[in-house]
């Protein structure tokens, strides 16, 4: 008797648990957060990471349509489509700060295959955060999770760098890692203000406002994706000022995108999307495989070690004249000028301090133009200096110096009309400059109609028309 009731509740106990392993493999979940921020090699040496999938993740099962995960952890299976990509990135983990930077960037630049235009963003966007599978035509909008699915009939296309801050409608804003589908009325509330918490009275909007605090790591990556993949064409740095005019292309605030970027692990929409993307070679955002690369570049102070000057391999092809104004906006060029004593002697621009005042005269170094007069080439040991040509709304420009971001401007003082720079002016100067083109070059006078001219071995400042035009080579 003891046995036949023994075996009726075993029976019946195998039946319960069969029931519900039956129910969870018939049901469909939304992605788990992963329990670290990147599946990445422990060994510091390595400067390639593996798959960047849920850390909780076994196996993969791959078919024509979608990738299947199966966890270790249960027999759920997950319906998200998170296919793998190629997550290496062979870079010399030693560098810090600008040089680690620019190798970065190199290596993205050469993951970008494919361009498209603003208008393709939406529809690019909406497939690479496509849910529940790859074939679905909903999508999870930017700053949501898989809570919130929709179609692109309500979203539109987001600058998270945004558009009056530098990313326009092409490069940086026909890029779909920055331009990303999201509900209308969020796109709107965000308007072009820093990411941070402080509220839009500071000029700061928190990607958490939408009920998703882990957009906050989401949004901080792609703003280091667009920091770093855009700095030299496009000019984009990183601020902790919101305050910053928008014609400097920052964003930040820098202090809360290294926070959050620490706090947040990579989710599983921004793995996909990531690995959408790199597969279909529109590029690949390294700060989603290895978020400690934020680290190695900047410090809640800015950029580790600050801007450095170009290095010679950058000039080992020369430098080509710029003739027309309207590409200056955001570009670096060199400043160059023709000896009037001399036919088509060039220099770049270099600074030296004056001993008895705060400014500085710009001198030049050693370089040399090619045979066509079209090319400024370094010569040995020669450093060129860039400067960013930042345009004001009132159609005026400030000349920024990329070694130490301080700016160009130029000052009458009794019967010396000065070049200098610094954060801000001395004596009544004037940061903003007129530049005006010619077949002879460039002219540039700023408010205080001081001429920028080249003059008895150095460029300084002058208050009647300059006879010799002035270069810009980039």
């Amino acid at each position: 008797m003891k046995k036949k009731i023994t075996s009726i509740i075993v029976a019946a106990f195998a039946l319960i648990l069969s029931g519900c392993t039956g129910n969870t493999q018939s049901s469909s979940i939304a992605p788990s957060t992963p329990s670290t921020t990147s599946e990445v090699s422990s060994n510091p040496s390595s400067d390639t990471s593996t798959s960047a999938t849920s850390s909780n993740t076994s196996t993969s099962t791959t078919t024509s349509s979608s990738t299947v995960i199966s966890s270790s952890s249960s027999s759920t299976t997950s319906s998200s489509y998170i296919p793998s990509g190629d997550t290496k990135w062979n870079i010399n983990i030693s560098l810090r700060g600008a040089e680690f930077r620019n190798a970065l960037q190199k290596i993205m630049a050469g993951k970008k295959t494919k361009i498209i235009s603003y208008s393709e963003c939406l529809g690019v966007g909406a497939k690479a955060a496509a849910y529940p599978n790859a074939n679905s035509s909903t999508f999870v909008p930017f700053y949501h999770d898989s809570t919130l699915i929709t179609t692109t009939s309500d979203c539109n296309r987001e600058h998270t760098w945004p558009n009056s801050r530098g990313s326009g409608e092409s490069g940086p804003g026909a890029d779909p890692f920055i331009i990303r589908p999201t509900l209308k009325s969020e796109n709107s509330d965000r308007s072009n203000y820093f990411y941070g918490t402080r509220g839009k009275s500071n000029k700061e909007w928190d990607p958490a406002s939408c009920g998703f605090e882990a957009a906050r790591g989401e949004s901080a990556r792609v703003i280091l994706y667009a920091a770093t993949m855009y700095y030299k064409s496009h000019g984009f740095s990183l601020s902790n000022n919101p305050q910053d005019a928008t014609s400097l292309k920052t964003m930040g605030t820098l202090s809360n995108l290294l926070a959050w970027n620490t706090a947040y692990a990579p989710t599983p929409i921004e793995i996909q999307v990531n690995n959408y993307l790199s597969n279909n070679g529109y590029g690949r955002n390294p700060f989603v495989d290895h978020p400690e690369y934020a680290s190695y570049i900047w410090n809640n102070n800015g950029l580790i070690g600050g801007e450095i000057p170009p290095s010679e391999d950058d000039f080992k092809n020369g430098l080509n004249i710029e003739s027309s104004l309207s590409n200056l906006d955001g570009k670096e060029y060199v400043i160059a000028s023709s000896d009037s004593t001399s036919s088509f002697s060039y220099f770049a621009m270099d600074n030296e301090a004056k001993s008895d005042k705060l400014s500085y005269y710009i001198k030049p170094i050693a370089c040399s133009v090619n045979s066509d007069k079209t090319k400024l080439i370094a010569n040995d040991g020669a450093t060129l200096k860039h400067y960013k040509f930042i345009k004001q709304s009132d159609g005026s420009y400030y000349i920024q110096n990329k070694e130490n971001n301080k700016y160009l401007f130029g000052y009458i003082e009794g019967t010396y009309y000065d070049i200098g720079l610094g954060s801000t002016p001395v004596s009544g100067g004037s940061l903003s400059w007129n530049i005006t083109a010619s077949n002879k070059g460039f002219t540039m006078k700023n408010a205080s109609n001081v001429y920028l001219e080249y003059y008895n071995g150095s460029f300084c400042g002058y208050k009647n028309a300059p006879g010799v035009p002035i270069y810009l080579y980039h």
